[in-house]
């Protein structure tokens, strides 16, 4: 596979799975909406940049973290059957949920400082525990399933997870703005039941490519281990300089 090949894998898996977060309803979403109201789209550009500016810090700790893990093929097969077990569950859970989900676009708030709209951004996300569960399963997942190897794929990964927040909340206020009413209910469910549908199926790839790096890692540590314990032997029957002077 050519590096560009990589670079569009990578961002594409970022970009479908990161809508499984963006399209919840949430305190962002909750936030976004209210402030969109008050503040227009602006709001929508301020409270993401709060929000990526966390998700930096969130991508650059999973680089620190996995760097030395995504050398190993096992682990890394391990943490990609993680994130692909909990991709699954999320996407079956939003199937599930769709038919009650529900996106008040009529609910309004008190404008907030532009400063703190930014901050906001990114204090609902560190307050909100499933933020934290999802980069530690599903994000860490995804690093382990891809396994890039340079700051350029790093950068691939992280801007592919943030187009997909700018999507959909540029959706969102643009409704908020514009009073559009074609995102009913029914289309908001019918929404979330794809991407749930979606996320099933690419966790399907996450299982195979976790199980079959595990099985490589595996065999690989028991080659290790046999060409080691060959050599040994091999210095252990070999005559020494002193046996063969006698």
């Amino acid at each position: 596979m050519n590096a560009h090949t990589r670079l569009a894998r990578i961002f594409g898996i970022a970009f479908i799975t990161g809508f499984s977060g963006a399209m919840m309803p949430g305190p962002m979403l909750v936030l976004t909406i209210g402030q969109t109201g008050a503040h227009g789209m602006a709001a929508v550009w301020a409270i993401l940049g709060g929000h990526a500016a966390l998700e930096v810090v969130t991508v650059l700790l999973l680089m620190a973290g996995l760097r030395h893990v995504l050398q190993r093929s096992a682990l890394r097969g391990s943490i990609s059957l993680i994130g692909g077990g909990f991709l699954a569950w999320m996407g079956a859970d939003m199937m599930r949920a769709a038919g009650v989900a529900s996106l008040d676009l009529a609910r309004s708030a008190e404008g907030l400082p532009w400063l703190q709209l930014i901050f906001a951004g990114a204090t609902v996300c560190v307050i909100n525990p499933y933020f934290t569960l999802w980069w530690a399963t599903v994000g860490g997942g995804q690093l382990a399933h891809a396994g890039p190897r340079n700051a350029v794929e790093y950068i691939s990964f992280y801007v592919g997870h943030e187009l997909s927040d700018i999507v959909w909340y540029a959706v969102v206020g643009l409704i908020v703005v514009t009073g559009v009413t074609w995102l009913s209910p029914t289309v908001y469910s019918w929404l979330i039941r794809v991407c749930g549908a979606a996320l099933v199926a690419l966790s399907l790839w996450f299982i195979w490519t976790g199980t079959r790096l595990i099985w490589q890692g595996t065999g690989g540590d028991a080659a290790e281990g046999a060409t080691a314990e060959t050599a040994a032997e091999g210095c252990a029957g070999a005559p020494s300089a002193y046996d063969s002077r006698e």
